[in-house]
């Protein structure tokens, strides 16, 4: 009994630790990232505790694991036909390793979720604790960068490119609001102390020059407070604290010259930088190839004859499609439509609109990102989707494994 307790608890600190470590991924000071870091090590530490713990770690449960066959069903078809069209010249590997491994840390966080293992909320803080250390470290200019794209200077930050940044803040500030309108269901008043990184949430957010990420954040934020259910008299501050913000957001929004000019350019001219044009080759591939795609092999030979290196489609759906055609695109839209079951299941029992927002920020997210189907971040934010309702029972059973 006391061997289950301290795997659990390394377990869990395990997890913890690589939620909190995901925007720090791609941070290589001493140029071994590719087989070590940070990240890496809390998710094969994760991974052996929960092997130690089987009964405890994964879940057969029919809310979980029938959304993980699903998915498997899609990873078995995107490497069949990426092995068929496979040529010896393909920098890509017809198998995936890394969607393999963020498809079992999906299985294995829901099912630490749906057990009772881990409270969300701690999952929640522990990202945002995340991003509010990135925002002190790029205040004090360590791990800052730049990169040049569309005429404007763009902020990165530790490798991460603009966009992933704005991502990774839009969610921070997606979460910090849930805790400030829901002190009495997390942290209590504690929870107010937040309030202190929302002006440095904005500055980064804007200074990533990411409107997808803008929009995203505005998006979940507007409709986390209008789908939150409070007394009138809280929900009337809430409003009053809404018109506030979005003042304030404009106003910094105004000196912004990144997303300003940014935006201008998306109104004025129809920019999506450059994303129509990919939008258009990837469905023309799609064409080649409708009902079974071309495979990410196949995908990544047509975009070099067309650009002269591998370009992303920039949306998830385009990729599926042009990788897996009609056929995975159906499965993939199944493997969703758990997860939008899920959260309309939870906002109807518990009026907690969390999920909701969680999967707004996503479908959002993945229909204008670059290289999503390999991002840890997305993974994870599915993963809280598909788990149990939000409520916590800290009465937690530990069984012999």
């Amino acid at each position: 009994m006391i061997n289950a307790k301290y795997i659990l608890k390394v377990k869990i600190f395990a997890l913890l630790l690589f939620v909190f470590s995901i925007p720090f991924e791609n941070w290589n000071p001493f140029g071994i990232s590719s087989f070590f870091s940070v990240t890496k090590m809390a998710g094969v530490v994760y991974a052996v505790m929960a092997i130690l713990l089987p009964k405890m770690s994964f879940s057969f449960e029919r809310q979980v694991f029938l959304p993980f066959k699903v998915l498997g069903l899609f990873y078995l078809l995107l490497s069949l036909i990426s092995i068929f069209n496979y040529n010896g010249q393909n920098q890509l590997s017809p198998v995936n390793f890394t969607l393999f491994q963020n498809i079992i840390s999906y299985w294995l966080i829901a099912s630490d979720l749906n057990k009772r293992n881990v409270n969300m909320n701690k999952i929640f803080l522990s990202f945002t604790f995340s991003i509010i250390l990135m925002g002190i470290l790029i205040v004090l200019g360590i791990g800052l960068g730049s990169e040049y794209v569309e005429g404007e200077t763009r902020l990165t930050f530790f490798n991460n490119n603009a966009n992933m940044l704005g991502v990774f803040t839009g969610v921070a500030l997606t979460f910090t609001i849930y805790f400030i309108l829901n002190s009495h269901q997390t942290y209590g008043n504690k929870v107010y102390l937040l309030l202190f990184s929302l002006p440095l949430f904005v500055n980064m957010l804007l200074s990533s020059g990411s409107r997808g990420a803008l929009i995203s954040t505005v998006l979940s934020v507007l409709t986390l407070i209008l789908l939150n259910r409070d007394k009138k008299y809280k929900k009337m501050i809430q409003y009053l604290v809404l018109i506030l913000g979005g003042s304030f957001l404009l106003d910094k929004l105004m000196e912004s010259n990144v997303m300003y000019e940014r935006i201008l350019i998306t109104v004025e001219m129809g920019s999506l930088g450059e994303r129509d044009t990919l939008w258009r080759d990837a469905l023309k591939i799609f064409n080649e190839s409708p009902f079974i795609g071309n495979g990410s092999t196949g995908f990544e030979r047509r975009m070099i004859i067309v650009y002269g290196r591998f370009q992303d489609t920039h949306n998830l759906f385009l990729y599926i499609m042009a990788t897996t055609g009609i056929i995975g695109l159906m499965i993939f839209f199944y493997f969703l439509y758990f997860h939008l079951k899920a959260s309309v299941r939870t906002y109807a029992k518990e009026r907690n609109p969390i999920k909701l927002i969680i999967l707004l920020f996503y479908i959002t997210t993945v229909i204008k990102a670059g290289g999503v189907i390999n991002s840890k971040l997305m993974w994870l934010l599915l993963a809280l989707i598909i788990a149990l309702p939000v409520k916590f029972d800290k009465k937690q059973i530990i069984t012999k494994s």
